[in-house]
């Protein structure tokens, strides 16, 4: 049986929390979820016994109990089930992707949302984050003429001040 542990302390070790459940029986593994980014537990993990009434023996008794001041929460870990729109980050090659040279919109209407995370822009913005010929968002580059180090000025006042919200009618 899989359980699911959560409130982790985050001083705790897997041989610790695979301690706490070989009490109750033989326990085939125990896994604190880290974060990939910092390398710091999750706060929670998943023990895996392979008797059952054990395991819902240990799910009875830890369930709540203190671990490095904190109460465990321990209950019977619930499978995910997949749904149509989830879809595994392993292949991202097939779907659309955006490197910042098309200078063309990359608007897919949301058909595939988790390998176009974040990819859907305005209308009227542009190539995504670097290259192509729009930049983010927006207007393409063309409608702003010449500013900044360019020569010209971008606006008839130069930089941004407060109240030049009332001026934009002249970009």
């Amino acid at each position: 049986m899989d359980i699911f542990v959560g409130s982790l302390s985050f001083k705790l070790k897997e041989s610790e929390l695979r301690e706490a459940f070989e009490k109750f029986g033989e326990v085939s593994s125990a896994k604190i979820i880290i974060d990939k980014i910092t390398r710091q537990s999750k706060g929670f993990g998943f023990v895996e016994m392979p008797d059952e009434e054990q395991a819902k023996l240990a799910i009875s008794e830890l369930n709540g109990i203190e671990m490095y001041g904190r109460p465990l929460v321990v209950n019977e870990s619930q499978k995910k089930e997949r749904t149509p729109g989830d879809q595994p980050r392993t292949d991202r090659s097939s779907s659309s992707s955006n490197s910042g040279g098309s200078g063309g919109s990359n608007n897919t209407g949301g058909s595939d949302r988790s390998a176009n995370f974040g990819r859907n822009k305005p209308a009227g913005g542009g190539g995504g984050y670097s290259g192509g010929g729009s930049g983010y968002g927006g207007k393409p580059k063309s409608d702003y003429g010449r500013s900044g180090r360019d020569g010209g000025d971008y606006k008839k006042g130069g930089g941004s001040k407060r109240g030049d919200s009332r001026d934009r009618d002249d970009w």
